[in-house]
Order: C-alpha cells, then structure tokens, then sequence
C-alpha cells in the first residue's frame, strides 16, 4: 500500500490548496482542528499547530506573499516596512520553521531571484531540508514534493532521533555543521542512543561528499585481521590473502567512514590510524606505494573516549587528532523522556514498512471494511479521539504508558523500537484472531493488552547494567536520586534541605533544563515555570550554580 503524501499548507489564500485537491491524488492536506479550509493562514498559527500536533508531517508548503494583519506577522529583519515584510513574509516563517523543526522539509513558493533580495534567505536555502519553487506548475511542483520528501523518507533513520529534547535540538544543529567541515566526529553514548543512524543518515547525508558511508565495527574483526580491514592488502601479505582487497579507507574514499567501537581498537592499531589521519595515505600490507585517501572519519564509542585516555587504553594523540572539540555525546533515552511519545509513534509510523506489518495491518483493514490504512499511530487512554485520516490507532491505557515512562530503558531507543514493533504485532495478531472467532472490529481503534506491554518490558531486564560493586539490583532508574540526611533543627529544615539536594541533582541531570524536570516530576514540560519557581523557593539560583 503506497500512503499518500502528507502536507502542511501555510498561505493566506486557498488557490495552492484547491490546486492540489484537483490535481494532486497523491497529496493529503492537513486540516487543522477547527478550521474551514486546508491550510494554515499565518506564521504564528502555523507554529503553535505543528508544537501541539501529534501526527505525521511529510512536507511543509509554504507560501512567501501574506497579505493579513500586522499583528499577524513574523518581523523579517531590522527596519523593514511593512510592505517588504508582507513580501517576504515566507523567508520570516522559515526562519522559525528551520530554528525549531530543523529536519522538517520544506517547499518555499518563490523565486530564487526573490531570495535574493532577502539578506537571510541564503543561509536559510542553503540547509539541507528546504527547496524552492517558482510559480504554480503542478508538473513542477509535484517533482519538487516527490524529491523532498523522498529525501526525508531516506533520512527517516535519524529524524527518527529528534524531538523536543533541548539537548537533542543542540546536537541537530551542531552536527548539521560538523557534517559539512573536514574535520572527524566522535560520537559518545551508551548501547543503542543511535550513533549509527547519525553517523549514517544525518552526517554523512549532509556532508554532501560524493562518496559512500562504509561501516567498520572493530568489536567483531579479529585483532590480526584489523589492519587488513583498515588499509588493505595485495595477494600473498598473509597466510590466507589469496586475492588482493581494498581496506575500508580506500573504499570510503570522498565519503564517510563509520569506525564503531573505536575504543575497542588495539594500540598498535590506532597508532596506524593516527597516521592515515595525519598524513591521509594509506599503504595495504605488502603494498609497495601509499593510495591517497579522502574520507570523512565519524568514530563511535559506547563510552568517553578521555577516561579510556586516562586509563591508558586509548592514544591521547589519536584523541587529538580526531579533536575532542567536535565531539558529540548522545543522551540515553532515559534523559529525554518528553521525547519517549514521540519517539514511540515515529517507529510506529516506521513499523508500516515492514512487509509483515503491512500484511496484518492490510488483514485488519479488510475486517474493518476500509480500503486503506496509510499509518499506525500510538494514543494514550481511551480519551484521547485524536482523528488522522487513514491512520490505525492502537490505545495504551494511561497506567500502561506511565509505566513505560518509568522504565529504565537501558537499551535505550533500539530497545524502545523492538518494543514497539512487536507490541504492534501482537495487537495486530489479537485483532485477526478476535475477528477469526466470529467477533467482529468496528473501528480503527485497537486496545493494546496491558500485560503484553509488561511482559516486553520484563522482557529486557537482562539488558539493566550491574553497577561496578556487583551490589544491587543495578537496575539504572533516575527516579531514584541519593540524598544525605543531615541533622537540623526542625523537621522541616530536614526535609527543605533534602529537597533541595533532590532539585539540584535533578537539574544537573536534565542538563539544566526546567521542562525536563517538569516532565520527569509533574509530567507536563509545560510545568517549567512552576518548577523553577520551587527551585527559587528552595534557595537555588542558576547563575550560582557551576556545572
């Protein structure tokens, strides 16, 4: 089944929306709640629409001429007139559109001679995620949809990644810099935060190299065959070379290459590796000349790369050259839980390309009575009616979901799309079954089994890291935060100062970020103001605190 395009119309006027109604099959408009016609008609509306909306986005269409209300509109820059803003009032929306959605593509309905009169609008074309387009061919603008949103479905792997995580925006942003420069990238974080989806889809996509992105995990090659990985051999180097082979530099020459595990690589190894890395040559073993190499170097470690420096385990002049300034940690999945529904309903969204999935989704489809299902989407508790067109809806009771919430999450977001997937399989199997046994399904809403969703969860315990002593459950649960209980004069003063070793851990590890904690002790990021002003109350001051 082929899902049709989703699109975000932002224009003050309906000539762009019936043209796609009218010629458009493939296309859907997205209709904001409460609204009359398809379309967003001002900037402002237009973010707070895609802040609190939940369902799929494939492309923004966004128009640059608006004729509407002062009030209504984003300043354009210093001094402009009102006429001028009104004129390109599109470039001010994509301001916003690329500071707060960075991996949301977008269509611009101009001129590139238009942007050229806009001193902003350069460095706003130039990302990665924006195309323009001139006048209203449908020919034309049905090639400038497909290719950006083909574009997006191929980056799908990382955009998967992002949210509302401020942490996780700041990585967006600085990776989409280092992607362009020659400079290596490490990338730090646990077992499954998804360096290999950055590494493949983010930056190497948007490194715009020619080349290809080769992958060299040093956990699984034996120690005597690395160097033949890396940089090659002729026939006869070894016992057991009886052809020649190309290493992995030579292969990712002009792309990327991905050297996952680097701190699992032997220090024999990583001296050769500091070596390609200087002087960009490699020689194959039992070769008699140097191949020039050009390759972009994104290095993965599962844990800081300066202890293992400390620990003697890792070249400190291999750490230097692959530059400590552009090194990138990523949070686990248990730091950036506002994200968790997000993430949660874009590998639901993902699910839909599997062929199995596909197959029991198309059977329920037909018990139904529908044609087609486009999309699979997670809703919270039996209250939330969320309407998306087309979309089958699985619902996860409200006690259910917060237990997902607490969960550690030690496998971080891999083991949150295993769960997804197959909490979707089973609920899609319950369904058929329950339609075999002569009970019919009226709707496109599907009840999730409570003890389905514990069972997966127990089910990855065994993945929970035991802490160094071996005491303990060593289940890795931020909820819990140790505090020292100091003696004081009043039980009030005990449990002030309690609460305020509580806060000030809980801040630093939210990254300092109050929505974070609202979310983590109320549930509600929206709740920040509230927090902070208890964090006040308690005595702590930001600008007094060191990190």
């Amino acid at each position: 089944m082929t899902a049709k395009i989703r699109l975000l119309l932002i224009d003050d006027g309906d000539t762009y929306a019936q043209l796609i109604r009218e010629q458009m099959p493939e296309c859907e408009l997205i209709r904001p709640p409460g609204a009359d016609t398809d379309c967003v008609g001002d900037g402002p509306e237009a973010i707070s629409f895609l802040e609190k909306y939940k369902g799929p986005i494939d492309l923004v269409l966004l128009d640059m001429f608006f004729d509407i209300p002062e009030d209504k509109l984003f300043p354009l820059d210093e001094g402009a007139s009102l006429r001028r803003t009104r004129r390109f009032q599109g470039v001010a929306i994509l301001r916003e559109i690329h500071a707060r959605f960075p991996a949301l593509p977008v269509v611009l309905l101009t001129s590139l001679e238009d942007l050229s009169l806009v001193d902003a609008a350069k460095d706003l074309v130039s990302q990665s995620m924006t195309y323009v387009l001139d006048g209203q061919d449908v020919d034309a603008l049905r090639v400038r949809i497909a290719a950006a949103t083909k574009r997006s479905r191929v980056e799908d792997g990382s955009r998967v990644l992002w949210g509302e995580n401020s942490v996780m925006k700041a990585i967006q942003r600085r990776l989409t810099v280092l992607a362009r420069g020659a400079m290596p990238v490490i990338l730090e974080g646990e077992t499954g935060t998804g360096k290999s989806w950055l590494a493949e889809q983010y930056v190497h996509v948007n490194s715009g190299r020619p080349g290809p992105f080769i992958v060299l995990d040093l956990s699984t090659i034996p120690e005597n065959l690395l160097s033949a990985h890396l940089f090659g051999a002729v026939k006869g180097a070894y016992t057991g070379a009886v052809e020649s082979r190309k290493g992995v530099f030579e292969m990712a020459n002009e792309g990327t290459l991905f050297i996952d595990e680097i701190q699992n690589a032997p220090l024999e190894v990583q001296k050769q590796l500091l070596l390609v890395l200087q002087d960009k040559k490699v020689r194959p073993l039992g070769a008699s000349r140097e191949i020039l190499v050009d390759v972009k170097v994104v290095a993965a470690s599962n844990r800081p790369l300066d202890e293992a420096v400390a620990q003697g385990t890792f070249r400190p002049d291999l750490y230097m050259r692959l530059s400590p300034a552009t090194c990138v940690q990523i949070p686990p999945l248990r730091m950036r839980l506002e994200d968790l529904y997000y993430l949660a309903n874009r590998f639901a969204r993902r699910a839909l390309q599997n062929s199995d999935i596909a197959s029991l989704v198309k059977e329920v489809a037909t018990s139904i009575g529908i044609s087609t299902i486009t999309d699979i989407r997670l809703v919270i508790g039996r209250n939330d009616h969320t309407d998306v067109s087309g979309s089958l809806q699985l619902v996860i009771p409200k006690p259910v979901w917060r237990m997902m919430e607490s969960h550690s999450w030690p496998g971080n977001i891999r083991e949150l799309e295993m769960i997804i997937y197959n909490l979707i399989t089973f609920t899609l199997v319950d369904a058929i079954d329950t339609v075999q046994r002569g009970i019919p399904i009226t709707n496109t809403r599907l009840q999730v089994d409570a003890g389905l969703v514990g069972n997966l969860l127990l089910g990855a315990r065994a993945l929970e890291r035991k802490p160094e002593n071996g005491q303990g459950s060593g289940s890795i649960d931020d909820n819990r935060i140790p505090v020292t209980i100091n003696s004081a004069g009043t039980l009030n003063d005990v449990a002030n100062d309690v609460e305020r070793q509580y806060f000030l851990t809980l801040f630093h590890s939210c990254n300092r970020d109050f929505a974070q904690m609202a979310h983590r002790l109320l549930g509600d990021s929206s709740k920040a103001r509230a927090v902070r002003l208890r964090f006040n109350q308690l005595g702590l001051r930001v600008r007094d605190i060191k990190y």
